[in-house]
């Protein structure tokens, strides 16, 4: 069947057609996902990397293919506008995979020096496809592990003087700014820009404030919290924005507030949970949270010539 791909359209319902092309996809891969859905919302509405404050930078930061009958079925989409891409299509289309890539190489390929993408590790023709296109294995690796929330159900919520609350209950977001910007230091805009730049970010059509969660002291400070973005269509969420306060680290706050997220993901139904770890210290946090399944997205790049 014959294909065509164009750019990512701002104006258009094309973030709408790239959701749902990724609840498709994760209901076929399941257990090797490329892309949570909560991942591309991140991609359009967290504005804390500055290039995406300019609707005009998505049109190079996504390529969409379409079938026959003008229906999505993949994207070759870049998450910083920059060298690292990542390719998501669906099952059926598989056999696109070597073209997407190839695109990516002629068109994006033109602006780096190198590029740099993932393939799960099950999947065997990616990679094929990735070392005849010249990509080899780096060191790089994302661990993810997933989880049964009904393993959580029995697992106590803190006591006084800590409380487990959602943001629906705590409500109180400049605490949640100041844990934030706490576990994440960076060089700050002025208050009035990183608030709005929050706000803009809980306008995302998956966040709940029900499931953005924080570990409070008895004065009311954040001492630690994480977010779960929900696919209602599959039952999963993936866990995000896990972060303590830098006063309080070493003293098994994250893991506390994990524990109490999965239980209260299953406690709403959502059966199973994703936790990604990029470095040592996160995937031996996440890995204290007892045996579950795992996969690894291994990295890999191109090394381009002028």
């Amino acid at each position: 069947m014959k294909s065509y791909h164009r750019p990512f359209v701002y104006e258009s319902s094309d973030f709408k057609l790239m959701c749902a092309v990724i609840v498709r996809d994760n209901a076929s891969k399941r257990e090797s996902f490329v892309w949570h859905v909560a991942r591309l919302v991140d991609w359009k509405y967290n504005l804390f990397t500055l290039k995406r404050r300019f609707p005009g930078n998505y049109a190079a930061g996504a390529q969409l293919w379409f079938n026959y009958y003008d229906e999505l079925i993949g994207f070759v989409i870049s998450e910083g506008f920059d060298e690292q891409f990542d390719i998501i299509v669906l099952e059926d289309y598989a056999y696109l995979y070597p073209e997407m890539l190839a695109w990516a190489g002629c068109e994006w390929g033109k602006h780096y020096s190198e590029l740099i993408t993932c393939a799960v590790e099950t999947h065997g023709d990616r990679i094929r496809a990735l070392e005849q296109a010249g990509y080899h294995r780096t060191e790089d690796i994302e661990m993810v592990r997933i989880f049964d929330t009904a393993q959580f159900c029995d697992h106590p919520y803190p006591t006084a003087p800590l409380s487990f609350q959602s943001m629906a209950e705590n409500k109180n977001y400049d605490n949640q700014a100041i844990l934030r910007l706490s576990a994440w230091p960076r060089n700050t805009e002025d208050k009035q820009t990183d608030d709005a730049i929050r706000a803009y970010c809980r306008t995302s059509p998956i966040y709940d404030a029900r499931f953005d969660f924080v570990l409070v002291d008895g004065s009311g400070a954040h001492l630690s919290g994480c977010e779960a973005f929900i696919d209602r269509a599959n039952g999963t969420a993936e866990i995000e924005r896990v972060c303590t306060h830098a006063e309080h680290h070493n003293q098994g706050y994250a893991q506390m507030v994990l524990r109490s997220c999965l239980r209260a993901l299953h406690e709403n139904h959502i059966p199973t949970a994703y936790l990604t770890g990029w470095d040592d210290k996160t995937i031996h946090l996440y890995g204290k949270l007892g045996p579950v399944k795992e996969f690894t997205r291994f990295g890999y790049r191109r090394e381009l010539t002028g």
